[in-house]
C-alpha cells in the first residue's frame, strides 16, 4: 500500500465498535497485564482525533502509544503507533491488531 493510500485510510472516519468488539478489547486488556490503559473513545466530548478509536497506552506515563480503528466502509483495521515517527499497519481483524501490540488472545 502506498503512503497516499494509507493517508486516505487514516482520514476516513472510524466506525463505531460493535459490542462484541468492545468485549474483545476488554478481554485483551485483562490478559495484557503490562498494558496500563486501553479504552474505546466514544464520547462526543473526546478528542476528535481519538473519537471511535481504541486508544492504548503501553507507556508508564499514560500517554497513548497506539490507536486502532476500522475505517467506515472498509473491512480492515488500522493500527497507528504514536511517538517518534508514526507507523501505520493494516490488519484483517481487531484480534490481530490487538495481538500485534501484545500477543495474549488465542
Amino acid at each position: 500500500m502506498t503512503n497516499g493510500e494509507t493517508d486516505i485510510l487514516l482520514r476516513l472516519p472510524p466506525r463505531a465498535l460493535a459490542p462484541d468488539e468492545r468485549d474483545l478489547v476488554a478481554e485483551w486488556l485483562g490478559l495484557a497485564s503490562d498494558i496500563p490503559t486501553a479504552y474505546v473513545s466514544a464520547r462526543q466530548i473526546d478528542d476528535p482525533v481519538m473519537f471511535r478509536r481504541v486508544v492504548i497506552s503501553a507507556s508508564p506515563d499514560g500517554r497513548p502509544t497506539h490507536t486502532i480503528h476500522a475505517p467506515a466502509g472498509r473491512r480492515l483495521w488500522v493500527r497507528l503507533t504514536i511517538g517518534g515517527e508514526p507507523v501505520v499497519e493494516l490488519f484483517d481483524s481487531l484480534r490481530a491488531a490487538l495481538n500485534s501490540i501484545r500477543r495474549v488472545l488465542p
